[in-house]
């Protein structure tokens, strides 16, 4: 591959694909599977469903990546992990990256405008005043983490009305605040990589923030994520595979990854930070299985 292609590759982190792509996939999942139970969505769609919103949270993060970069690049030439990023390192100029930034957001654009006029406006709000602000959060806040949690979250509202075509509140939020959550925390475990070289940059983090205190504040937050998705489901009329696979298996699976891990050793954050994909993807099993399930007693 030319090294150009390469770089702008980097730049959007596809490869490094799945990781990071499934990380801003599951809300988009999540949502869209709790919407198709609700609405007994025949499995075919589903699976299509699935397969745009897969697509659609790739762009999402590829788009974003290169928002983060354009505005970090200074903060990355400070930071060990981040210093040969493609921007930082100058291997991609700033025009280049617009571009390539103006192609995504075209992209992603377009498969808004397929899920319905109230999607596509949930999208055109969403996309720009919560994705797009995120990496302006590191100066500003020590919560960064938890403000990408309620960034990637409006794939939820998105999702519930694009399939069901109307608000319900009561899902929306804690299917939202249970995504909020388990980004947060996940992206919290991704920070300690960096927490030595953030302090001499300046750059505020939740890993900065807690120090020691990490295992017990990420605790919270599992928790929250618990029954958050234990009160979604009783709202959804979930059955039994839901919560034993979506609820209990990634809550104890969390807490081992929290309770676990060296947060002061940037290899084992990085290790449990991609193991977090396991406990989203029972998740989204048990919301299959039990629509599956659910569809066959139907049609007895």
């Amino acid at each position: 591959m030319p090294s150009k292609a390469r770089s702008l590759l980097e730049l959007t982190r596809l490869h490094w694909f799945p990781v990071g792509c499934d990380f801003m996939f599951w809300p988009f999942a999540w949502g869209s599977l709790a919407a198709s139970y609700h609405v007994a969505l025949p499995m075919r769609e589903v699976v299509t469903n699935t397969l745009f919103y897969a697509l659609l949270g790739t762009l999402v993060h590829s788009a974003g990546c290169v928002i983060n970069d354009m505005l970090d690049r200074e903060f990355d030439r400070k930071v060990e992990r981040s210093k040969n990023r493609p921007i930082a390192s100058g291997a991609v100029t700033m025009l280049e990256a617009s571009v390539l930034l103006i192609v995504l957001v075209a992209a992603i654009f377009y498969m808004f405008s397929t899920a319905g006029s109230t999607a596509l406006l949930l999208g055109l709000v969403g996309l720009p005043a919560c994705g797009g602000t995120y990496p302006l959060m590191k100066r500003w806040m020590y919560w960064p983490s938890l403000y990408l949690g309620f960034a990637a979250s409006w794939a939820v509202p998105f999702t519930w009305v694009a399939i069901t075509g109307e608000f319900d509140w009561g899902m929306i939020l804690n299917v939202g605040v249970a995504s909020c959550c388990w980004t947060c925390l996940y992206d919290t475990i991704y920070a300690c990589q960096d927490k030595k070289d953030d302090e001499k940059a300046g750059v505020k983090s939740m890993a900065v923030r807690l120090g020691d205190g990490i295992r017990p504040a990420l605790s919270v937050f599992d928790a929250t994520f618990f029954a958050c998705l234990l009160w979604a489901g009783y709202l959804n009329g979930q059955h039994l595979p839901f919560y034993v696979m979506s609820v209990i298996a990634p809550f104890l699976l969390c807490l081992w990854h929290i309770w676990s891990f060296d947060h002061n050793d940037p290899r084992d954050s990085w290790k449990k930070f991609t193991a977090g994909r396991h406990g989203a993807a029972l998740v989204c099993a048990g919301l299959v299985v039990d629509h599956y399930c659910n569809l066959v007693s139907l049609a007895i």
